[in-house]
């Protein structure tokens, strides 16, 4: 008995030490600002987010402003954490407009003058002089911030360079102005789902006036969120409004053949890398990557006449030896087997040889390059090929 308690005991001491060397810190994710506001008379809480690295470097930053911050803040700064990884679009400020209910209501309806003033005298000057920004602004709104948001394209349209409006309510009597502004030169998103009633009729509207009107300058594109909701569609247009707007940000990536010759195939490509250069610094050659998922589409689709037709534009030998130095193997490799697949096994062969160059080790390599000579006929290559993996399986 005093056996077992002792055990006992002794479990609980170790359950208590191991839960001892816990420790927590606290998660802060950006800094909260409170800005006393003499147009409107009080204190305004701002959110604050910089990109990871801002104190290490001297670049400049785009600034995304995030009205209703308290909702919509911490999604913004997931989405910039995830575009930095893949590699999607330049890495960017967000400050989110803390707003509270009812008064919201007031900010983005009656107070809406007043509430555009604060931004354009005291937000904005505070911002760009205390961060590193590059004077490019976004402004976010959902809902009644949706439309004040619109109100901001239309009556103070300098202040920002792209719109992203969810949801956008009340919108249906404001959308006619749009017919007396001159050329705008901005980027405008807007979104709706299916079951909005009112804020489906502002939206079709304002859809309808855009596709029969030719607005100068203007980029725009509505999003008809099928799979959301009024209360979540905020979230996927800072998504896609984000990525439209920072549209020739990321490498060319062609996942469908179709849709790739529809754009304009490689004239298409050419024009997207020499877009993507002028805005963002990038080398004005087409990358490695989107080089082969072009060819790697009309492997998917098990189109061998285009796959040709693209593989010699990009230049086969060159695109061959980018992939194999450049650490995409596995791309030269699935070349090869295609070519395999459509009978052009001495073009394959060179791909095999070149790859086993870099991996002279490779069961699969000295497999494929027998199996090839073999269907040309070459059985000296094959037997050879065939006695090294031979020797290679005896070692292991």
């Amino acid at each position: 008995m005093f056996k077992a308690l002792t055990l006992a005991a002794i479990s609980f001491l170790s359950i208590i030490k191991l839960q001892a060397q816990v420790s927590t810190t606290e998660n802060i994710v950006g800094a909260n600002h409170s800005i006393a506001s003499k147009i409107l008379g009080e204190e305004r809480q701002i959110q604050v987010y910089l990109p990871d690295g801002y104190g290490e470097e001297e670049k400049r930053y785009p600034v995304i402003f995030i009205l209703d911050g308290q909702r919509f803040f911490l999604h913004t700064v997931g989405l910039a954490a995830t575009f930095k990884q893949y590699q999607l679009a330049p890495e960017f400020i967000v400050v989110g407009i803390t707003n509270s209910y009812p008064q919201r209501f007031n900010h983005f309806a009656d107070g809406k003058q007043q509430f555009a003033e604060f931004i354009e005298k005291e937000l904005i000057p505070y911002v760009e002089s205390s961060y590193r920004t590059s004077g490019e602004r976004l402004l976010f709104g959902w809902e009644y911030a949706g439309s004040f948001a619109f109100h901001i394209l239309t009556n103070h349209p300098s202040l920002f360079d792209g719109y992203m409006l969810a949801s956008p309510f009340p919108l249906l009597d404001k959308v006619d102005v749009l017919d007396k502004l001159p050329a705008l030169n901005k980027s405008l998103y807007f979104s709706v789902s299916p079951n909005e009633f009112e804020v489906n009729r502002g939206v079709d509207k304002l859809d309808s006036l855009l596709s029969e009107k030719d607005l100068p300058g203007l980029n725009w594109t509505c999003f008809r969120l099928e799979n959301e909701e009024h209360r979540s569609t905020g979230y996927s247009t800072l998504y896609h409004g984000l990525r439209k707007y920072f549209g020739y940000y990321p490498e060319l990536q062609v996942d469908d053949l179709q849709a790739f010759v529809e754009a304009g195939g490689m004239a298409y490509a050419h024009s997207y890398t020499k877009e993507r250069a002028s805005r963002y610094g990038f080398s004005p050659d087409m990358s490695l990557w989107s080089r082969f998922t072009i060819v790697r589409s009309a492997l998917r689709a098990r189109d061998y006449t285009r796959f040709r037709e693209l593989y010699e534009a990009l230049g086969s030998a060159m695109l061959i030896s980018d992939l194999i130095e450049g650490g995409r193997s596995y791309g030269a490799f699935s070349i090869a087997d295609f070519l395999i697949e459509n009978g052009k096994h001495r073009q394959a062969i060179d791909i095999y040889l070149a790859l086993l160059k870099q991996s002279p080790d490779s069961a699969d390599l000295l497999s494929k390059l027998a199996g090839a000579y073999q269907a040309l006929g070459n059985q000296g290559e094959a037997k050879k090929y065939l006695q090294k993996l031979k020797k290679l399986q005896q070692q292991k």
